[in-house]
């Protein structure tokens, strides 16, 4: 069943987090757990010696001594941290080219999956304050990004015309867009299946996925799309995920290769990876900029031509004679046949005006005597009025009831 556009929100306003993950402050986390472990080893992972991590046996009798005393730990965990970067790096360093070496992830990295861990040694690798202090800082920062970016989305989402449907298990994508054409747009199964061959229907759905589904019926297009919603992967993070791997298959040849060179073209290939790394930052930098900017634009243009297509009127206006040559009007009673040769390629935007002007030239005429509105729905002097001058031989329309026209599509017979 097809669900409205809604978005999750939990109790104070707060926006549901949509299936995202934080591996950043996840990896930050890890850290903290990891040194909390070393706390309680205390003294024994010390070695029992003064100066360890341990408390003492005693519980402080005030506040103001137990502050004191877990400053003083605080201090100790830092400087344990610090020692264990150094033990890494100096082993890492006393290692030969192709040996194997060892990252901080593999310590404190348990459980965690091959990005989370991959982001935890970038993470030690380039920032060397990991104090308590930098670390929770990162975190709130992280989560604050977050949901700025969520109730973006939230907000982008509620602006949309679609309609989207919560894929469960066993769903296609397929199948959900021709459901919704069926069912909700109403289209005979062979138009249906038609408007589907013209999209793309390649994304694999998760359960939770966002599948959106949107039919403009006086355009005759159909869009659909998949958004990650509250599954806890993507269509793309699947894909990702192949590539990882693929990647990785191709690191570990790469790593086969250069256990077989020399020591000089271990160091040469080295710099090579890093500077074609540092290139592919710089580029992928200016192309995140770029398309943050695309992006505020598109989303503008959008809002743009949302609310014109909202409050705009959409009309063709002709000569009667050229509507019943095209088959457009019936040749008796005038009412609309086929609207085939019809395009509403002219708009009336009713926020800013509410009369529209015929000249008699513009329709190859002497003078306009009436103008009729089609389909004939609308009543004259409730929702309308038609003005014909014999002087001038224009005619000026007038409607009288904004809201009842916007976005709607008129033709206007014009009889002289």
């Amino acid at each position: 069943m097809m669900s409205t556009r809604k978005s999750s929100v939990h109790e104070g306003g707060r926006p549901a987090a949509a299936g995202g993950r934080l591996p950043r402050a996840a990896a930050m986390l890890a850290i903290l757990a990891g040194l909390a472990g070393l706390v309680a080893l205390g003294p024994v992972a010390c070695g029992g010696k003064a100066g360890g991590l341990g408390f003492s046996k005693g519980t402080p009798a005030t506040p103001e001594e137990l502050l004191a005393e877990l400053k003083e730990h605080q201090e100790r965990i830092d400087q344990a941290t610090d020692d264990t970067m150094k033990r890494i790096q100096e082993f890492n360093a006393s290692r030969k080219p192709g040996e194997r070496t060892i990252q901080f992830g593999e310590i404190f990295g348990q459980g965690f999956t091959d990005e989370q861990r991959d982001v935890l040694d970038q993470m030690i690798a380039q920032e060397k304050d990991v104090s308590y202090k930098s670390l929770l800082e990162k975190i709130v920062a992280d989560r604050n990004t977050l949901q700025q970016l969520q109730e973006k989305v939230m907000r982008l989402e509620q602006s949309l015309p679609d309609q989207f449907a919560v894929a469960r298990k066993g769903d296609r994508h397929h199948d959900l867009a021709l459901n919704y054409l069926t069912n909700d747009a109403h289209l005979d199964a062979d138009k249906a299946k038609g408007l589907l061959k013209q999209v793309d229907l390649s994304d694999e759905l998760v359960p939770g996925n966002k599948v959106w589904f949107f039919y403009d019926q006086g355009r005759d297009t159909f869009r659909t799309y998949v958004t990650q919603g509250e599954a806890g992967q993507s269509p793309l993070a699947v894909r990702r995920a192949l590539q990882r791997k693929l990647i990785t298959e191709r690191d570990q040849a790469l790593t086969a290769r250069d256990e077989a060179a020399t020591a000089r073209d271990a160091a040469q290939a080295a710099v090579n990876d890093l500077q074609q790394v540092k290139s592919r930052l710089e580029a992928d930098v200016a192309g995140l900029r770029q398309n943050k900017a695309d992006l505020q634009a598109s989303v503008d243009r959008l809002s743009h031509d949302l609310a014109f297509q909202q409050n705009s009127l959409f009309y063709h206006a002709a000569n009667v004679r050229e509507l019943k040559t095209q088959g457009v009007v019936t040749p008796v009673r005038k009412r609309l046949h086929d609207m085939k040769p019809v395009r509403f390629d002219t708009a009336l935007d009713l926020r800013e005006k509410t009369t529209i002007t015929f000249t008699p030239d513009a329709f190859g005429l002497a003078r306009i005597d009436r103008v009729r509105l089609l389909p004939p729905i609308y009543q004259e002097g409730r929702d309308f009025t038609v003005e014909t001058s014999k002087d001038s031989g224009i005619a000026k329309v007038t409607i009288l009831d904004p809201d009842l026209f916007k976005g709607k599509e008129i033709v206007f017979a014009v009889g002289g």
